[in-house]
Order: structure tokens, then sequence, then C-alpha cells
């Protein structure tokens, strides 16, 4: 089995930015079946962004990107 890491977009409510934020980490045997499993499990709001080479990584940490809302 592999892990899969994921990220969401939603908006900080302090700054008002479109913001990406680490997801959960996802054990399935490929990346398509990583997907189903965020669709089957309320989850469809996951984007899969890479396979996790590490399993001892921490992907709790929200994602040093931000996009600015007009």
């Amino acid at each position: 089995m592999k892990t899969f890491t994921t990220h969401l977009q939603a908006i900080n409510p302090d700054t008002l930015e479109l913001q990406l934020f680490a997801g959960p980490n996802i054990v399935a045997k490929d990346w398509d079946e990583a997907e189903d499993y965020c669709y089957r499990n309320g989850l469809g709001y996951l984007v899969v962004d890479g396979e996790l080479s590490d399993p001892f990584i921490d992907n709790s940490t929200k994602l040093a990107q931000h996009l600015t809302l007009n």
C-alpha cells in the first residue's frame, strides 16, 4: 500500500484570503483508489496531490501558499 497526500482550498476567516491547507494522508494501492476513497467517505473537497515517500512525515501543517481574493 502507498500513502497519498491531499490538500484543500478554503478562505481563512482572519485574512479573507483563499489558502491551501494540507489534508489527511490516504493509504491506498494507487492514485485512483485514493481519489475514490475521498469521494466514498464524504471527503470530495480534498484533492489528491502526491505520493508520500516517507510515511513518518506529518502532513497536518498549513501549506505556505496564499492566494488573494479580489
